[in-house]
């Protein structure tokens, strides 16, 4: 035997009363092999497997029986018991008017009873039977039916009302009793007169009426969920399509779609909704594919415009390092073009950024701009840094007011205009005319010059795009000048177009939204303004 560890003495388990209600188990001893037990080390909870739930047809399915079987056993229990109460209260009426007649005659006897019972109307179904005042109760007329009748009138209950009795001998049979106060014999002895109509038909009908209702709604049951079942699969069938074509598209396929129903239908309604929402997915992985095929690209080409700068700086610092430049006016040299190469670095880095925080710019406008206003300084600006050419600003009739950022509305136009005085020739003439509308104000800039080809006008506004590959980059500029341009017009909800001119040359046209509601109402003319 394996010795008791020293330690506190623990209580006897026998004398701990068991909980109520709690179920005695045996206790599970220790092997008897001489050997020390081990200890048992702590587990934690078994893990349960995951309860299957039923699918949506079975629920469905179980929802409709179960609802049908609740409202047919309520027929069930009550149609008996409504048809079983009418058949007693008939008996009962018959009863009390029988009762009735025999109370108004004036000789009662056996022969006049049997007479009343044998009526064709009643047809020996009325029993008769004689209570004394002691409770002895004797059969004086037994029914048609059943010659061996005899009902235990035991108590008053019958006296004046009916009454449920059994028969003496057999517990099952059962009579609806109703009686009155009469006197027997010559010496006039009180007693009562009890008429008696046994209840085996109104059984037997309530157990048949039972057993058919029972046999037709277990039937109605299974026919019931047969068809129901048959109906929710036809119905229910659009949505498996959809789980299916779903886990299609889970595996990658994104071109799969749903097979559309009746729109008028909630599965019809979600099928439209899953394959709107599709067409949008794929719309939003097109453009972020799009969008990463321009980034790169936009890199590319950051990269390689920035490459050439720097690669001639480096060659500068180089030659300077080593030694090559032996005079003065070559390290002058060398400095000079190193000095143009960052400028060109910072205008390309400042056109970038330009670029960005113009693609950023997703907000609403900040404040009311009159282009008339802006468009006449930027004009008079382009014609003070060339003279070179014709600047001209068409006649504005009435507002051209619109919500915007000023700053980048005047960068915008201004990009336009430096794009005429960078590609076209000396002697050109530009014209910029205001178009307003009701909702949305165009501005055009046209020139005159030498145009670009069909295929040069579609690709204007991307990005690092040169119309002449030739064109020197002292001269042509970063490239990104119509991208900043665009990207400013696409921040203020507005769209630019390029076209070529009637007489030639190039034509820029750029519609904004016009300011709506109070904020575009002009504000009243000063005296000394003059009002257009």
């Amino acid at each position: 035997m394996t010795a008791q560890p020293p330690g506190p003495a623990r209580a006897d388990a026998s004398a701990i009363p068991p909980p109520a209600g709690a179920v005695p188990m045996t206790p599970i001893l220790p092997p008897a092999t001489g050997r020390a037990v081990p200890s048992v080390v702590p587990r934690g909870p078994v893990p349960m497997a995951p309860h299957r739930r039923w699918s949506l047809r079975a629920r469905l399915i179980a929802l409709v029986v179960a609802t049908a079987a609740i409202a047919l056993v309520a027929v069930d229990v009550v149609l008996p018991l409504v048809v079983r109460y009418t058949q007693v209260a008939a008996k009962d009426v018959t009863l009390a008017g029988v009762i009735s007649t025999v109370s108004r005659g004036r000789e009662v006897n056996a022969n006049t009873l049997a007479n009343l019972s044998s009526l064709t109307q009643l047809r020996g179904e009325i029993g008769w039977s004689a209570v004394s005042a002691d409770g002895i109760s004797v059969v004086l007329v037994p029914t048609v039916s059943n010659a061996t009748a005899n009902p235990q009138l035991d108590g008053t209950a019958w006296n004046g009302d009916s009454a449920t009795v059994r028969d003496a001998a057999d517990d099952n049979q059962r009579y609806l009793a109703r009686g009155f106060p009469v006197e027997f014999g010559i010496n006039q002895e009180p007693g009562y007169l009890v008429a008696w109509m046994p209840l085996d038909d109104v059984d037997q009908t309530f157990r048949r009426l039972v057993l058919v209702e029972l046999l037709v709604t277990v039937g109605l049951l299974i026919l019931l969920g047969a068809t129901v079942g048959l109906v929710i699969r036809r119905e229910l069938r659009p949505l498996e399509t959809m789980a299916t074509a779903a886990d299609d598209i889970a595996a990658g396929d994104l071109s799969r779609r749903v097979e559309e129903v009746d729109p008028g239908t909630e599965i019809g309604r979600l099928g439209s909704a899953l394959n709107g929402m599709l067409d949008g997915i794929s719309s939003l992985l097109d453009d972020r594919s799009r969008s990463e095929d321009r980034l790169r690209q936009f890199v590319a080409d950051a990269s390689h415009e920035l490459r050439t700068p720097v690669a001639a700086v480096r060659g500068y610092a180089d030659l300077y390092g080593a030694g090559a430049l032996e005079d003065g006016a070559a390290v002058d040299r060398a400095m000079q073009r190193m000095g143009f190469e960052a400028r060109r670095m910072g205008a390309l880095v400042e056109d970038l950024l330009t670029l960005i925080q113009a693609d950023a710019e997703r907000t609403a406008a900040h404040e009311r701009v009159d282009l008339r206003e802006m468009l006449s300084g930027v004009v008079d600006d382009a014609a003070v840094i060339d003279p070179t050419r014709t600047w001209r600003l068409a006649g504005v009739p009435g507002n051209a007011v619109v919500l915007g950022d000023r700053l980048r509305l005047h960068q915008l136009f201004a990009n336009l205009l430096a794009n005429v005085r960078t590609h076209t020739e000396e002697g050109t003439v530009a014209t910029v005319s205001v178009l307003p509308g009701s909702e949305e104000i165009g501005v055009t800039v046209s020139d005159n010059g030498t145009g670009v080809s069909d295929v040069d006008l579609e690709r204007l506004f991307d990005r690092f795009y040169r119309v002449d590959p030739s064109r020197s980059r002292e001269k042509g500029g970063t490239g990104l000048g119509l991208s900043i341009v665009a990207a400013i017009v696409r921040a203020h909800g507005g769209r630019i177009m390029a076209s070529h001119s009637a007489g030639g040359g190039l034509t820029m046209t750029v519609v904004l939204p016009r300011a709506m509601g109070t904020a575009a109402v002009d504000r009243p003319a000063h005296p000394a303004e003059s009002t257009l």
